[in-house]
């Protein structure tokens, strides 16, 4: 018999190997599984993770971390070999319970998991372009009126610019990229004001590119500075690792300019909820990626 509980510690194993059999399937040179990523204790101290067991092995995992009032699923996984057999269905509703809060995730390609979202009231939004760029032959060039300054890691302006952005109050896991990725925070600045924000995650590299480095989150003051102050950030995070990630909704400003200047497509999600205008505004914020969004 399938038991559905909450998860421990002692489970997070069992779960990432759920995770990397999704992954590397069908894939004839996967990487080595490795350990197990602080994102998921993250998850679980700080939000909430079940687990699908039988006979004490680990069949599926759902997370999610819920920030005022809303909800992001940031973690759905079953077996390949159990898959089709409702127990994602299952860990949806234990971890995204009927309640009156916003529900959202970002889905993958993948037609069996965005039909399990939107039958769960999550209404497909927008296109979210999971872009990477090795490193250039060529310079990239940074718009010469946007100024960078290194952040205090503890200044509590940059929980409040991220949450005005955002549209959640995070300090936890903007700690938790400082200390677990080695995320160093930026601020833009044009015309002697500051107009926005970001995180370069060093250590935010995921199973393929584990050296990468992430861009995100970035948010800014007004639509018309987001580009500017995207093609000030990838210079500099390019001085720091060969590879860099960022996510961008296919609403965002800088995503075509990005794509001219080399940046390629990994893949395409979708960007589901249940409310019904967006908690923040597409235009001026680039998300820390599908995990916590």
């Amino acid at each position: 018999m399938t038991i559905f509980r909450p998860a421990h510690e002692a489970d997070l194993r069992g779960a990432y190997e759920v995770f990397y059999r999704n992954e590397v399937r069908d894939s004839p040179h996967p990487p080595p599984l490795g350990d197990i990523p602080p994102h998921l204790r993250h998850v679980l101290h700080t939000g909430t993770i079940y687990v699908a067991e039988q006979d004490g092995k680990v069949l599926a995992f759902a997370g999610a971390i819920t920030l005022g009032n809303i909800t992001f699923l940031t973690d759905l996984f079953v077996l390949p070999t159990q898959q089709s057999s409702q127990l994602g269905k299952s860990l949806l509703h234990c971890v995204l319970p009927q309640d009156d809060l916003v529900h959202c995730t970002v889905a993958s390609s993948d037609p069996r998991a965005l039909a399990l979202y939107i039958r769960a009231g999550m209404r497909p939004q927008w296109p979210d372009f999971a872009l990477r760029l090795t490193k250039a032959t060529h310079a990239w060039p940074s718009p010469p009126d946007v100024e960078i300054i290194e952040a205090d890691v503890a200044d509590p302006a940059l929980v409040e610019w991220d949450a005005r952005v955002s549209g959640r109050l995070r300090p936890a896991d903007l700690l938790y990229w400082v200390r677990e990725q080695r995320a160093v925070p930026l601020w833009f600045r044009r015309q002697g004001q500051t107009v926005g924000y970001a995180y370069i995650r060093l250590g935010g590299g995921m199973l393929w590119d584990a050296r990468a480095c992430v861009l995100g989150p970035l948010g800014v003051n007004a639509p018309s500075d987001a580009t500017a102050c995207v093609l000030a950030a990838v210079p500099w995070a390019l001085q720091q690792a060969d590879t860099l990630r960022i996510d961008v909704s296919g609403s965002h400003p800088c995503l075509a300019t990005l794509l001219e200047r080399g940046f390629r497509i990994d893949h395409v999600d979708t960007f589901v909820s249940s409310a019904d205008t967006p908690f923040f505004d597409v235009c001026r914020y680039i998300t820390s990626g599908g995990d916590l969004f």
